[in-house]
């Protein structure tokens, strides 16, 4: 039988440690303007964007004090994109060329991601995933002869030059 008054190796694991706070008194906010480029390549497509040289405004505000509450990341479309890059002044050929480039960074990814091929698997999952290989090359099929008519028949894309800066 077990005495619940005398502590036990479990009922010392149980015992919670009081949380580690930190707390920030003031925010400093950095705007950068639109650039081209960046390090990330969006999984939509599309030219990425990227902060432009140095801080155009620096600006430090209390934590609370702000009335706007904006929560999570904004994630911008490829058209909102290239909007955003043509009204800062990109000419529309080199914003042509870097989108060409993510889309070539995305199907270089697309064709390195591992098989789906497990040897464990039983005959309905094997069904099941070229079911999906067989949707996903069609659908990546489709989606490169609407962007380079030419390269879906050689299964790679277009190379772009590069000296086209």
């Amino acid at each position: 039988m077990l005495n619940i008054d005398t502590p036990t190796v479990s009922n010392e694991a149980a015992v919670e440690k009081p949380k580690k706070t930190v707390r920030w008194s003031t925010i400093t906010i950095h705007e950068f303007g639109v650039g081209l480029g960046g390090s990330a390549v969006s999984t939509k497509g599309g030219p990425s964007i990227g902060l432009a040289d140095t801080p155009e405004f620096t600006w430090t505000t209390k934590v609370g004090e702000m009335s706007e509450c904006c929560e999570g990341v904004h994630r911008f479309s490829p058209n909102q994109r290239i909007r955003l890059l043509q009204a800062a002044g990109i000419p529309d050929g080199i914003i042509t060329r870097h989108a060409r480039e993510a889309n070539i960074i995305l199907g270089s990814r697309r064709r390195s991601k591992p098989s789906l091929d497990d040897s464990d698997s039983d005959g309905e999952e094997e069904e099941e995933d070229e079911e999906c290989r067989g949707l996903l090359r069609k659908r990546s099929a489709d989606q490169a002869m609407l962007e380079r008519p030419c390269s879906v028949y050689l299964r790679r894309p277009r190379m772009i030059p590069a000296n086209y800066v």
